[in-house]
Formats: structure tokens, sequence, C-alpha cells
């Protein structure tokens, strides 16, 4: 608007193409004394095209009930749990964990199992390492199908999380173990052990971090599973 005018100009969006002003038109009449145009179809109209610039924008990501109905199937539930090398979170991010935690447990048994870092004090990263991993493989039966979370690992989309907690249970096993290892990494036994290997990011993060966010992303898969609107 000019200076001093004290009129402000019609706002243009101009990081949406067919955006339109902020102007809300006047009604039209057709010839046959019909309205062709009023304020609340202008509204309607608008908030439809900005929501499905929006599902553009974030690559389609807005599942609506259809999409849900893709990922969405049976599966048989079967123990989760969590081993993961750690000095502790503290009581702030311990009742973070507990609410996603609990969120689990609707659709799922689960439990999480700290192993202390460094347990025989050792000097050398490998052999802590190894410590480590010993401590890890007391929590892992023969029969779970056991997940690495690591940075070299594969990285995965969330329903590609979702395939894999239901890929395990329908091959058979009877748990799924995530493990997060030490400051140096994963023992050897444990890398051998292995059934799969995922990052959570390409950048490197805290293991308190990484507990949290590998919780929300394993309710999140479960919501997948179940056709809830959770993810979206």
């Amino acid at each position: 608007a000019a200076a001093g005018s004290g009129t402000a100009a019609p706002i243009k969006d101009r990081s949406i193409p067919y955006a339109a002003s902020c102007k809300v038109p006047s009604p039209r009449i057709s010839s046959e004394g019909r309205t062709t145009c009023t304020p609340w179809r202008w509204a309607r109209s608008t908030i439809r095209r900005g929501k499905d610039m929006c599902a553009m924008a974030t690559g389609g990501n807005n599942m609506d009930g259809d999409r849900r109905k893709e990922h969405a199937r049976a599966v048989r539930a079967v123990p989760l749990k969590l081993v993961m090398v750690s000095k502790g979170g503290g009581g702030a991010m311990d009742s973070a964990c507990k609410e996603w935690a609990d969120k689990i447990s609707r659709y799922a048994t689960f439990s999480e199992i700290v192993v202390k870092t460094n347990p025989k004090n050792a000097k050398e990263p490998k052999a802590q390492m190894e410590g480590e991993g010993e401590r890890v493989m007391k929590h892992v039966d023969a029969r779970d199908y056991v997940v690495l979370v690591d940075e070299r690992g594969r990285d995965l989309t969330s329903e590609k999380l979702a395939a894999l907690v239901a890929g395990a249970s329908d091959n058979g096993y009877q748990g799924i173990v995530f493990a997060i290892g030490g400051p140096f990494g994963h023992g050897t036994a444990v890398r051998a052990r292995a059934d799969a290997q995922v990052k959570l990011s390409s950048m490197v993060m805290n293991h308190q971090v990484a507990r949290i966010v590998l919780l929300e992303q394993v309710y999140r898969a479960w919501t997948i599973l179940r056709g809830e609107p959770y993810h979206h």
C-alpha cells in the first residue's frame, strides 16, 4: 500500500502458482439470474486447492483413507524388545520414551533393556564394543528377528519399516529385537547375528535421541499396519 493511504493492497501468495488474491470476490449473477460465484463457494474452492497443493509439497505423504487401506493388513503381534547400550537417559528422557513405549504396547508386548556402557572397563574401543556385545547377546533368543540400528544400515521409509515388522511375524519369528549399540558401535557377535540393519538418519545421533526416534517409528509402523490415521 502507498504510505499514508490507509488502504492495504490485496496480498498474493506467489509460492503457490494458482493462489488467488486474498480479496474475496463479490457474488456474480448469470444471464439467467442465477448466482454463479459466492464468497462461500470461492472459499471452499480455495481451501480444496490448498489441500491438494499441501499434499504435492509433502510428496503426497498425506495419506487418505484409500492409501491407508493399501498398507493396512492383518499381522500376528510378536513381542518387541529394544536392547540399548547406554549410561541412562535421565528422568525427562525416560518419561518421554515411556509415553511412546506405552503406545506401542497397545499393539504388541514391548520391553526395554539397558546394557551398561563398557561393562568390563576396557581401555581399547574394540574391546569395549565386544564387551558390550556380549551383554547384548544375552537378551537375544535364537527365534528372534534382530534389527541393528546403525548409521551404515538401510534407509527405510516408515511404510517399509512397517513391512519389516510384518515380515518378521509372517516368517515365524517369535520376537523382534531392535539393538542400539554403544558409542563405538556394535560388537562382532551382534553384527553377525543381525537379520537387518537400518539407519534412522544420515546424521549421527545421540543414543537417547535415536531411542525416542525409534520408538516413535515403531509406533507409527503399527498404526500403518492397522490403517489408523496417525500416519499422514
